[in-house]
């Protein structure tokens, strides 16, 4: 269990909140007013190791805000909902989706404030899971089908889905997905874009 690196113990609400995050199915942690990590459940640790991030275990340690790991335009939208959750004493609800090329997974993240406002409680619960059957396979054919004139696969930050250079349409391509390419460049599709700016 983490402890906060500004005090040697953790009062017992804090304790008790610990608790009922380990219970937790998904990924749970709690952020400071800065935005950085108080406290993360064995969830989002078992989570980080399993996705090759296992520095994301220890971020306890820092104070570096949490939508730090975010790609802009999603930096500035996340850290927007998490600063108003807190100032507003609001929940905010979010869905997302993270998929892999093998399997397809959307998520809801509920943020809300601490019970003493010093906090957010943030937790991602599965809301579908399913195997990507038969799907785009990867290889040169599908690498060239989505590169655009000036040589960049372009893919949402928030979907992960790929625009198509012909179309200017977005698809779930799971043979691009996870895959590192040195002419990945990233967008935000227009449903994400409407999603988040209205």
């Amino acid at each position: 269990m983490f402890i906060d690196s500004e005090s040697s113990s953790v009062p017992a609400g804090r304790e008790a909140l610990r608790a009922a995050l380990e219970r937790e199915q998904g990924s749970a942690y709690v952020l400071r007013p800065d935005l950085s990590l108080e406290y993360v459940n064995e969830a989002w640790r078992r989570f980080a190791l399993e996705n090759g991030a296992p520095d994301l275990d220890s971020g306890c340690e820092t104070r570096i805000p949490i939508t730090r790991a975010f790609r802009p335009p999603l930096r500035e939208l996340f850290t927007t909902k998490f600063q108003h959750a807190l100032q507003r004493n609001q929940k905010w609800n979010h869905s997302y989706e993270c998929s892999s090329p093998e399997v397809y997974r959307k998520f809801n993240m509920q943020v809300q404030p601490t019970s003493g406002r010093d906090g957010l409680i943030v937790i991602h619960s599965l809301i579908v899971e399913a195997p990507l059957g038969g799907g785009l396979a990867g290889g040169e054919a599908l690498t060239a089908h989505y590169t655009d004139a000036r040589g960049l696969i372009v893919q949402c930050s928030s979907c992960g889905r790929i625009r198509e250079p012909s179309s200017s349409s977005w698809h779930w391509a799971p043979g691009l997905v996870g895959v590192e390419r040195e002419n990945l460049s990233h967008g935000i599709c227009p449903t994400c874009n409407f999603q988040y700016y209205g």
